[in-house]
């Protein structure tokens, strides 16, 4: 080894580097536009945007995925993370554990711990049949005729699961069959009527699986489109943020006091410092929110909507 080289701290140099390839996901790195779906726009009240496609098995034989995570925005930007309770409920969150906290304290804790509480997502990769925007799209960016993940809230997932567990009337597993006895999903999104806060929501009520079933194309075609499916799992494991960026944004957010000593012990090693230095104020001052919490808790069937709000800024992070 060379004098001027520390043998030990390459080691351990060396290993990091090795943990990092082992553990890094097929889609880190990847832009989300090119594998998601853009989140579908609502209509009005009366008409609905209409968008038509197929679920799909992903590549590992599974259907969808539920995923849970945390967002929200810290000054102009919105932080994305992945929970840990995504793999198993027991799992140690500190945004779960802040989050509840916060609502043990004061009607300021209460307020701000709105902003970091647990939502729910389901992730299915979707045959695009037709997305009306595309004719606004250019060529290379549109998405008929193409596999893409669909990221949907849980009004949606209720559709599905209608079908799949109704075994009298509901259709099974053919809603996922690119064959010719597979049904598409028409998604039909209208708007809520403005909640007393003036918002003004998606609504997902008039969506169904069409009646009439098809193929999605010739036995060659199909097997062009089953090579496009992404293995749901690969593309979770990509959200996730390192040890690192979870401290550094606890950190942001004023959230490291209350949840360091709980870090340590389930991670049962010392947490690498994040300097103050490294941290932008500009972009990570607290966030002001409007609305009340408790008013904000009444409106829970709304908060699903709520995150499709949301996913619109996950598209460009």
């Amino acid at each position: 080894m060379s004098k001027w080289i520390s043998k030990e701290l390459f080691n351990d140099f060396q290993k990091e580097k090795k943990s990092e390839i082992e553990n890094q996901s097929t889609y880190s790195g990847v832009r989300r536009s090119d594998i998601i779906w853009e989140t579908p726009v609502k209509g009005t009240q009366d008409k609905p945007k209409i968008y038509e496609g197929r679920f799909l098995p992903d590549t590992n034989g599974g259907f969808y995925k539920k995923y849970s995570y945390h967002m929200f925005q810290s000054g102009d930007k919105w932080v994305f993370i992945i929970c840990p309770k995504t793999y198993n409920f027991d799992n140690y969150c500190p945004f779960c554990s802040a989050t509840s906290k916060l609502y043990q304290g004061s009607a300021a804790d209460k307020k701000m711990a709105y902003n970091y509480k647990r939502k729910e997502k389901f992730v299915s990769n979707f045959f695009l049949v037709n997305d009306p925007r595309d004719a606004e799209r250019e060529v290379e960016n549109r998405v008929n005729g193409k596999v893409k993940l669909y990221e949907f809230p849980g009004k949606v997932e209720m559709k599905l699961k209608n079908e799949v567990t109704d075994t009298k009337e509901g259709y099974g597993y053919l809603i996922f069959d690119p064959g010719e006895e597979g049904h598409n999903f028409i998604l039909k999104v209208l708007a809520t009527k403005q909640d007393q806060n003036g918002n003004v929501w998606p609504d997902y009520s008039s969506s169904s699986f069409s009646r009439s079933s098809e193929a999605l194309g010739t036995e060659a075609e199909i097997k062009r489109i089953m090579e496009e499916r992404i293995d749901l799992d690969e593309y979770i494991k990509s959200l996730e943020k390192t040890d690192d960026e979870i401290v550094k944004a606890l950190k942001a957010e004023m959230l490291w006091d209350l949840v360091k000593d709980e870090w340590n012990r389930y991670k049962n090693v010392a947490v690498k410092a994040v300097d103050e230095e490294d941290i932008d104020d500009t972009q990570w001052d607290d966030k002001e929110e409007d609305s009340d919490p408790e008013e904000a808790e009444a409106e829970s069937e709304d908060e699903e909507l709520d995150d499709d709000e949301l996913l619109k800024e996950l598209e460009n992070l």
